[in-house]
């Protein structure tokens, strides 16, 4: 099996939900898809993130960081 391997953009979607369990993040992510489809480009982002998190063992994605994606650490560096 190919490891699975996310884009920034994709980190960063999975980053705003709750990262505490694969099952979790992928459920949030699918339910944000609807709401997306007025914009191509973010559709296909959120699309091909639900996709990945289908595919990747819970254990790899266990050892993934979110918080560098978090929005909040963006905009303490910004203050």
């Amino acid at each position: 099996m190919r490891k699975v391997i996310f884009e920034d953009d994709e980190m960063r979607v999975i980053s705003m939900f709750d990262t505490s369990k694969r099952e979790t993040a992928l459920a949030a992510v699918e339910a944000v898809i609807p709401l997306t489809r007025e914009d191509a480009e973010l559709s296909a982002v959120v699309i091909s993130t639900a996709e990945k998190l289908k595919q990747i063992p819970d254990a790899d994605f266990m050892e993934l960081d979110f918080e560098t994606y978090r929005l909040e650490n963006d905009e303490e560096d910004e203050e």
